[in-house]
């Protein structure tokens, strides 16, 4: 049983980290800690076009990274969609009592189980000006979930999130921009240039790179 021991060592390793690879490893520790396999964390953002600003950090399986850009997923994403319903977090098997499922959500959620997502809890995050975003937990089901792991994820969720924010402040030597800010220089990189194909290994920071991220879908 995880205890409020364990649960202030995971948070004060959030507010402690200095670097994006230090908080890819924070919740990499957390992530198996728990009993997950899995983490996507990140604004809810087109990942074929990620404006400056955006935070992506996932060690979500690449293929089914690619199969998702393949197919514009991110843009039907049920999870996304049940978060901006919520504050709460939320374990994915009850996403069909926060919004109506469609077939194509349906068909989303039925082919991530085949890449170890059959599972998961998602956090929330919204904070106004801001894009909305998310840190969702994933494993192929929740039966080796340790006790009091969902509400802990639930809190370092939040932490991790307000740790990547502030290494991005730190970063960009500027404040997270504002929405509309974010929007205008998303449609610039849109009418400037027909961005590139998500590459490489999982843990980026969009922000510091010119082509988008490729963690998706359920982040």
């Amino acid at each position: 049983m995880l205890t409020k021991l364990d649960l202030n060592h995971f948070l004060k390793a959030f507010r402690s980290v200095l670097t994006e690879d230090d908080l890819n490893e924070a919740l990499r520790r957390v992530t198996n800690m728990l009993g997950f396999s899995q983490f996507a964390m990140g604004h809810h953002v087109d990942l074929t076009c990620p404006p400056q600003g955006a935070i992506r950090l996932s060690t979500y399986n690449e293929d089914w990274v690619s199969h998702v850009l393949e197919r514009a997923y991110f843009a039907e994403d049920p999870i996304h969609l049940a978060s901006t319903k919520t504050v709460n977090g939320f374990s994915w098997h009850d996403v069909g009592d926060i919004i109506r499922l469609t077939p194509r959500h349906k068909q989303i959620l039925s082919e991530a189980i085949g890449f170890g997502l059959g599972a998961g809890f998602t956090v929330p995050v919204h904070l106004p000006g801001e894009y909305q975003g998310t840190c969702s937990f994933a494993a192929r089901s929740l039966d080796q979930l340790h006790e009091n792991a969902l509400p802990i994820a639930q809190l370092c969720g939040t932490f991790a999130f307000e740790a990547a924010r502030r290494i991005m402040r730190k970063k960009l030597s500027l404040r997270i921009p504002l929405y509309r800010t974010l929007r205008r220089d998303r449609w610039k990189r849109l009418s400037s240039s027909e961005g590139e194909r998500p590459t490489g290994r999982s843990a980026i920071f969009s922000a510091y790179r010119d082509r988008p991220p490729m963690n998706m879908s359920r982040g």
